[in-house]
């Protein structure tokens, strides 16, 4: 059986962006009629934070009063929201996450905001999620568990991070102790699912890592990168593709683009694999095509010169984060792209 051959991944297959929604419909479906599983996310949620209690309900999309909307918001006995958890696959946070999450757990005993993401993103995001907390917050008390967690100092809120198979292991196990094999066949369809949703994601690139034209996902994912830099340049004012297309070429794919608004400063803009095989450093190039050198031609000597290029260089090299995810990494391109197009602009836009 394939990774889509399941009905949760044909549904992801089926309705593209809505992946972690669908995640996070079958899990409270999972936790609402399994007690083995809820008990699971329970033993989850006290490895990070010992003596929270345990949820015994939980439900999707409730929208606070401060109009905040975790994923899923575990209620316990008393009906108190005592678990928020965020559902994520390779998503970027929101600007609100996790700090207003935080604000919202109630004051009267430990309570616990839950991000749940793949293994690993863990190490990723922890970082920035903590980041976030002491920017807003201060002091965080880190506790003393097997799971990465910190409490806000005064407070007994806290922040966990937990991975997908962290949690369906231990479901898995309890659906055995609890003798539940039909529940057992459904989160081995939500495995399925986590899988394919992480096979398919624009995973931070590690230093050293190397890819070619046989990395067919790496190159799906950099033609993403390129159009979505193109179209922040278009939105932000300093790039058009008026009247221009996308072009591959042998060594990659690339688009024809204007950095300077009036057509006069076209460029290819794309991968260029022969290049990282030379240089190593990105794969994402601009080339000084020769409509550009032909309207430009008393300047090319300085343009080149801004550019950090010799006399009779005619790719520029853009700018790519390693070890970061992909809004950091797209930040940048659209950074260095956005140079390259000052620079055709100011030096250029005299001649």
């Amino acid at each position: 059986m394939s990774d889509r051959d399941t009905l949760l991944a044909y549904l992801v297959s089926s309705f593209p962006g809505n992946t972690e929604n669908i995640a996070t419909e079958a899990l409270s479906y999972i936790f609402n009629h399994s007690d083995a599983s809820l008990e699971a996310c329970n033993d989850v949620v006290r490895s990070g934070v010992r003596q929270v209690k345990p949820i015994t309900v939980v439900k999707t999309q409730m929208i606070g009063s401060d109009g905040t909307r975790p994923d899923l918001v575990g209620f316990d006995e008393t009906g108190a929201e005592r678990v928020l958890i965020e559902v994520k696959f390779w998503a970027e946070l929101t600007p609100h996450q996790p700090n207003r999450y935080l604000k919202r757990l109630p004051d009267d005993g430990p309570a616990v905001v839950m991000f749940l993401v793949p293994e690993e993103r863990v190490q990723w995001l922890w970082p920035r999620l903590k980041d976030r907390l002491d920017k807003e917050f201060g002091a965080l008390i880190g506790t003393d568990s097997e799971r990465q967690s910190v409490r806000l100092e005064g407070t007994e809120k806290h922040l966990l991070i937990a991975s997908w198979g962290g949690l369906l292991d231990s479901m898995a196990a309890r659906t055995v102790e609890y003798d539940e094999p039909g529940v057992g066949a459904e989160i081995r369809q939500l495995r399925t699912l986590a899988k394919y949703a992480d096979n398919g994601a624009f995973k931070p690139i590690h230093s050293g890592e190397q890819f070619g034209r046989d990395s067919e996902v790496r190159l799906r994912q950099f033609k993403r990168l390129i159009d979505a830099a193109t179209e922040r340049g278009i939105s932000e004012g300093w790039a058009s593709r008026k009247g221009l297309r996308a072009t591959p070429r042998s060594y990659g794919y690339g688009r024809y683009i204007s950095l300077d608004g009036y057509n006069r400063a076209i460029v290819w803009f794309g991968v260029n694999l022969d290049r990282f095989d030379i240089k190593g450093d990105t794969p994402l190039w601009v080339a000084l095509t020769p409509s550009l050198q032909k309207r430009m031609p008393g300047r090319l000597t300085e343009i080149r010169q801004e550019l950090g290029l010799s006399n009779s260089e005619e790719w520029v090299p853009v700018n790519f984060r390693r070890g970061v995810e992909y809004p950091e990494l797209l930040d940048g391109v659209v950074k260095s792209l956005e140079g390259i197009a000052e620079v055709l602009q100011r030096v250029g836009g005299s001649s």
